[in-house]
């Protein structure tokens, strides 16, 4: 460890799963996104944290030295695979491994023989470990001021989701207990964000499909090295969350040693509200989705407190939702039947079509639960909906269409039907009645599902996994992890981080983007301007063209943000805008010899022809000798066609009689000059056309 590690404030174990406002605010309306202050997120109880996941820009993978990097399409072999959970150094199996294990999913690997090597498979050791990655990791943890660890160890993080063909992730910290400068102004944020911890692991592989118990993976990206920097939960609005996730981009991207593009960052988010617990959101791309994401789930766990609560006041008991581990629930337990004989006939098709194919349609009954499914927990999404993701995810029905519940009276069995299931279950009014409908090897496992998750509704919010969905909203992913997925790997020797390789990756660190800020800030600057551009990949442009002044400063920054994102997605090659092609625009401002006007023009105009001729281009906007008696005449004429434009107001002929003027001076006159002579032109028109 560092020697400043004792001067850091806090820890590094990681706090308890569940929020430390124990007491929910039930009485709290739901909301729309917007429609809260930060003073409501307090109210709420919102607290919430990030797992930033970054690859890294290196030539090798991170345990072989196939290429990193390449994505492709073409298959040269096929593998199969089944995973099962393993014991911890404990004795115990971790939660999330259980789960996996009850999907008993086919696990399908796509290989391309240039991008892979039996590593991946799990046939060969892993190699030593890139030593590129190491370097740009710590040079990340040092950006981070995190306390560096004096060795790698190397631990193995179980997956069994099948996106790693070894069952588990190779993982290493690298760095601990952080703090960076957070300043947000237009949110009113500034004081540091605390970095939990930073560590250097190996990426999985693209999931292609995944239907019923089959799924398939492209393991082009499995073994890219990646980093992952984990926040304290500190952020207490969405907006903070979303600006957080930025800084941490903005920080990692400074090394330029990082990967750009859809799926080279991702964002896990941790999210509760007070009487609930720690809910991650996985594997989000972009940052404008993290807001509306984190405020609906805010929303899904106060309305799973409600039911929580709804379950307390009608005094029921975890016990009445006892059911057999083992056997077919519809023998071993009077809450399930199999309905299959009763609703051979149903009038509900989906239903009718699953039982002809020689599906079970298996009825449970949830005891003192009537009108609790039809409880609303996101927005378009209810209570029931909790119990079919629970389904959908663990017993992998193909059908799209495989439950039913008594509280909905919209598509499903008729009202009929619903009284023979409830005769069957001998179900009294206040139960609710769950009906689903999967392939007969499933069957069990989707009854037990259901009767799971009902019973996880008398803790009110359980540990989840969740995938985000477009709308915002969150669907069931996995149960939480455990710390019991975690332990050492016998196959990597530790490595330890000499003082010579971290002096000289200190030595070389880039300028952070809240230092770069700040001298923008002392350049000039407007707040956001300078905010905006310390983050930018334009910042080094801009230094190399150092232009000077406030004015021509803040008129380069702007129409730097406003334009090269746009030429970049169109497809303007980096060549059009080198330092070398706009430092003599930057000179030009600055001397007086091209008006600030004309920036975006230019700059236009640079990117139309990457290969022409600068002073040519800066030419047609500098102010020249005639340039007053050209505008005297092309005023008068302006003037003289607006006599035939009768019927319309001065306003709108002002702005068509600068549309016309101002592309023959823009960059020569000043724009506010010929509205003035413009207006008055007009208006000598308009009182001759009078008399």
């Amino acid at each position: 460890m560092s020697a400043d590690q004792t001067n850091k404030e806090h820890g590094v174990r990681p706090p308890g799963d569940l929020n430390p406002r124990r007491k929910p605010v039930l009485d709290f309306p739901d909301q729309p996104f917007g429609a809260l202050t930060r003073q409501d997120y307090d109210i709420l109880g919102f607290m919430s944290g990030l797992e930033v996941h970054q690859q890294l820009l290196t030539n090798s993978k991170l345990f072989c030295r196939c290429p990193a990097g390449r994505r492709v399409t073409r298959v040269d072999a096929e593998v199969l695979r089944h995973m099962r959970p393993t014991l911890s150094e404990l004795g115990e199996y971790d939660g999330t491994a259980l789960m996996e294990f009850k999907t008993r999913k086919e696990i399908v690997y796509l290989l391309e023989r240039r991008s892979v090597c039996t590593y991946e498979i799990d046939d060969t050791p892993p190699f030593e470990i890139d030593e590129e990655a190491v370097a740009t990791a710590i040079e990340v943890a040092l950006l981070f001021d995190l306390n560096l660890v004096s060795e790698l160890h190397v631990m193995r993080k179980q997956y069994l989701d099948g996106s790693i063909p070894t069952g588990f992730q190779r993982t290493a910290m690298v760095g601990l207990a952080g703090t960076i400068p957070f300043r947000v102004p237009e949110l009113g944020v500034d004081r540091v964000l605390r970095i939990r911890q930073l560590s250097l692991e190996e990426d999985s592989c693209r999931e292609v499909s995944d239907v019923g118990h089959r799924i398939t993976f492209r393991t082009d990206r499995l073994g890219m090295p990646l980093t992952e920097a984990v926040t304290e939960p500190d952020l207490v609005t969405p907006f903070e969350l979303q600006a957080a996730a930025r800084l941490l981009a903005r920080v990692a991207r400074t090394t330029g040693k990082v990967r750009r593009g859809a799926g080279a960052a991702r964002q896990d988010v941790n999210v509760s509200v007070a009487g609930g617990r720690r809910v991650e959101i996985k594997g989000v791309h972009y940052h404008r989705r993290l807001p509306l994401l984190v405020h609906v789930e805010a929303f899904r766990q106060l309305n799973l407190l409600r039911v929580r609560e709804a379950l307390a006041d009608r005094t029921l008991d975890p016990s009445v939702l006892a059911i057999p581990d083992r056997g077919l629930p519809w023998e071993t337990s009077d809450l399930a039947a199999d309905m299959g004989g009763v609703l051979r006939h149903t009038t509900h098709a989906p239903l009718r079509e699953a039982i002809t194919r020689g599906e079970t349609a298996v009825a449970i009954k949830l005891p003192g639960f009537a009108g609790l499914l039809a409880h609303p927990t996101q927005p378009g999404r209810d209570f029931g909906h909790e119990l079919a993701e629970r389904v959908r995810v663990i017993a992998c029905p193909v059908d799209p269409q495989f439950f039913a519940d008594s509280d909905h009276r919209g598509p499903g069995p008729s009202e009929r039907e619903w009284r023979e299931v409830r005769r069957e279950l001998r179900a009294a009014a206040e139960d609710a009645v769950v009906l689903v409908w999967v392939p007969r090897d499933d069957a069990a496992t989707a009854a037990r599902e259901v009767v799971l998750r009902a019973r996880e509704a008398f803790d009110g919010v359980p540990a989840e996994t969740r995938q985000a969905n477009r709308d915002g909203t969150t669907g069931f992913e996995r149960v939480l992890p455990g710390p019991d997925r975690m332990y050492p790997d016998t196959d990597t020797p530790p490595l330890p981080i000499a003082d010579r390789v971290v002096a000289e990756v200190r030595e070389h660190l880039p300028e952070t983007p809240w230092a770069r800020a700040d001298r923008y800030l002392a350049l000039g600057l407007s707040t956001r301007t300078a905010q905006q551009l310390a983050g930018a990949p334009w910042a080094d442009l801009f230094d190399a063209v150092a232009p000077s002044g406030t004015a021509v400063a803040e008129r380069v920054a702007t129409a730097f943000a406003q334009r090269l994102p746009k030429y970049r997605r169109s497809g303007v090659p980096p060549e059009a805008h080198t330092a070398e092609r706009v430092a003599p625009l930057v000179r030009a401002l600055e001397s007086g010899a091209i008006r600030l006007e004309a920036t975006g023009r230019v700059l236009d105009q640079l990117a139309a022809a990457p290969t022409a001729n600068v002073g040519s281009i800066l030419d047609r906007y500098r102010a020249g000798p005639d340039d007053a008696s050209r505008f005297e005449l092309a005023l008068a004429s302006v003037a003289e066609a607006a006599q035939h434009m009768d019927g319309r107001s001065p306003g709108t002929l002002v702005r068509w009689g600068m549309g016309e003027l101002m592309p023959a001076f823009l960059g020569r006159l000043d724009p506010a000059l010929v509205q003035d002579r413009l207006t008055a032109a007009l208006s000598a028109v308009a009182s001759e056309g009078t008399r």
